[in-house]
């Protein structure tokens, strides 16, 4: 294929995409950028439906009076823990008594998980290379900002890849006490169900050291839950409100999506922009006239995203 060909075939297909927005009322940009190759890219796409106990359950756990210091979110690649982690630290943060540290990079040692959260909370980037030294600094900013009223959240996502030797070192900030009692930071770790394999497995080989896992009073768990087609269908309504217009799914086309995804947040989204795609090239082709996605548009996505 030509240079030519190739600059000719973005701008029609990119032509194709913002007439059809236009004729829905929805704003190309945000749409553009509302779903990634990850699922669900913005927090306010956040459908709280399917798991509406979460919210409940995490500001609980985050109440400063609660004693519980580790909550565990898990499930399968794709069921959208990476969604409820931005919105839910994205909420944290608008206020002004909490402070969340996200820990994104399951590849880091024990000594350094600890620099990036000291640094996180304000302190010197000096290149610490003693563990003791690290720690002594940590806990003085941890006391520091427990003074001002902040309440610190620590959040490990795919925490399944860290070692044993992390998840000790992140337990014994957990059970850091300020002088009223309370928690000087919370605990959350994210993963699949090998994380909850890990911190069992962790129980058993090590039972003195990772007691407080078998503490049930200091351990949440919530395992997520898979969509149904009502939750693909508000999902879609939530998606066009956030976009500005009409909504063009109808809901045979969730019903659709629901058996191709299983009902999986991260597939159900890309199914989605697959399925808006292949109507917006037909209506720029004159193949089809109207504004709605029914389940053959959802069909045809698949078939040619797939090559089948």
């Amino acid at each position: 294929m030509s240079r030519k060909r190739l600059k000719e075939l973005l701008g029609r297909y990119q032509q194709a995409i913002r007439h059809y927005c236009n004729s829905l009322g929805w704003d190309y940009n945000t749409f553009k950028n509302s779903i990634s190759d990850e699922g669900i890219s913005d927090p306010d796409l956040y459908l709280e439906d399917p798991n509406v106990n979460i919210v409940e359950r995490i500001t609980q756990f985050l109440d400063p009076s609660t004693q519980s210091s580790v909550f565990i979110i898990w499930d399968d690649v794709g069921m959208g823990k990476s969604s409820i982690r931005d919105f839910v630290s994205r909420s944290l943060n608008d206020l002004d008594n909490y402070h969340v540290v996200l820990i994104t990079d399951p590849r880091l040692t024990s000594l350094q998980i600890l620099r990036v959260i000291a640094q996180e909370l304000g302190a010197e980037a000096e290149v610490w290379s003693d563990r003791a030294q690290v720690k002594n600094v940590l806990w003085e900013r941890l006391w520091e900002i427990a003074e001002k009223g902040i309440s610190l959240v620590i959040w490990v996502d795919e925490a399944e890849k860290i070692n044993k030797d992390i998840i000790s070192e992140l337990r014994a900030l957990s059970d850091l006490k300020n002088e009223d009692g309370s928690k000087a930071c919370k605990l959350i770790l994210s993963g699949t169900p090998s994380l909850m394999q890990k911190i069992e497995g962790y129980v058993k080989s090590d039972p003195e050291d990772a007691a407080a896992f078998e503490d049930r009073a200091s351990l949440n768990t919530f395992r997520l839950n898979k969509w149904s087609a009502d939750d693909i269908y508000n999902y879609w309504g939530l998606l066009a409100e956030y976009c500005g217009g009409t909504n063009p799914f109808l809901n045979e086309a969730a019903e659709t999506v629901l058996q191709i995804s299983e009902g999986k947040p991260r597939t159900i989204a890309q199914i989605t922009k697959l399925a808006f795609h292949v109507k917006a090239m037909d209506i720029l082709d004159g193949k089809d006239s109207g504004i709605e996605i029914n389940s053959q548009h959802v069909l045809r996505a698949l078939r040619e995203q797939l090559g089948e």
